[in-house]
Protein backbone atom coordinates (compact mmCIF):
# COMPACT_ATOMS: atom_id res chain seq x y z
CA UNK A 1 0.00 0.00 0.00
CA UNK A 2 2.84 2.21 1.24
CA UNK A 3 4.30 2.11 -2.66
CA UNK A 4 1.09 2.74 -4.36
CA UNK A 5 1.03 6.39 -2.28
CA UNK A 6 4.45 6.81 -3.31
CA UNK A 7 4.04 5.90 -7.39
CA UNK A 8 1.30 8.04 -7.33
CA UNK A 9 2.61 11.20 -5.39
CA UNK A 10 5.50 10.58 -8.09
CA UNK A 11 3.29 10.18 -11.56
CA UNK A 12 1.47 13.39 -9.93
CA UNK A 13 4.29 15.70 -9.54
CA UNK A 14 5.66 14.27 -13.29
CA UNK A 15 2.21 15.48 -15.00
CA UNK A 16 2.58 18.95 -12.16
CA UNK A 17 6.19 19.82 -14.15
CA UNK A 18 5.16 18.45 -17.60
CA UNK A 19 2.05 20.99 -17.34
CA UNK A 20 4.40 23.72 -16.17
CA UNK A 21 6.61 22.80 -19.52
CA UNK A 22 4.18 23.19 -21.83
CA UNK A 23 2.50 26.48 -20.51
CA UNK A 24 5.63 28.37 -20.74
CA UNK A 25 6.14 27.91 -24.50
CA UNK A 26 7.63 30.62 -26.10
CA UNK A 27 6.54 31.59 -29.65
CA UNK A 28 9.51 32.50 -32.11
CA UNK A 29 9.90 36.00 -31.31
CA UNK A 30 9.67 35.36 -27.47
CA UNK A 31 12.87 33.45 -27.96
CA UNK A 32 14.82 35.68 -30.58
CA UNK A 33 14.01 38.33 -27.76
CA UNK A 34 15.86 36.31 -24.97
CA UNK A 35 19.30 36.01 -27.27
CA UNK A 36 19.15 39.89 -27.86
CA UNK A 37 17.97 39.61 -31.00
CA UNK A 38 15.20 40.53 -33.42
CA UNK A 39 13.28 37.76 -34.86
CA UNK A 40 14.26 36.21 -38.55
CA UNK A 41 11.30 34.29 -39.82
CA UNK A 42 9.75 35.69 -42.58
CA UNK A 43 6.51 36.88 -41.17
CA UNK A 44 8.01 38.36 -38.73
CA UNK A 45 9.95 40.21 -40.49
CA UNK A 46 7.15 41.72 -42.97
CA UNK A 47 5.38 42.88 -39.72
CA UNK A 48 7.98 44.44 -38.65
CA UNK A 49 8.57 46.40 -41.99
CA UNK A 50 4.97 47.47 -41.12
CA UNK A 51 5.54 48.58 -38.20
CA UNK A 52 2.78 45.54 -36.75
CA UNK A 53 3.13 42.18 -35.14
CA UNK A 54 3.16 38.90 -36.83
CA UNK A 55 -0.72 37.68 -36.17
CA UNK A 56 0.57 34.22 -36.96
CA UNK A 57 3.35 33.47 -34.24
CA UNK A 58 1.65 36.28 -31.70
CA UNK A 59 -2.03 35.33 -31.80
CA UNK A 60 -4.29 37.74 -30.02
CA UNK A 61 -5.56 36.10 -26.74
CA UNK A 62 -9.20 36.48 -26.38
CA UNK A 63 -10.09 38.05 -23.17
CA UNK A 64 -12.17 36.05 -20.38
Amino acid sequence: MKSVKSLTAIACAIALFASLSIASAENCCEKAKKEGKACEMKCCVKAAKDGKVCEKCNPKKESK
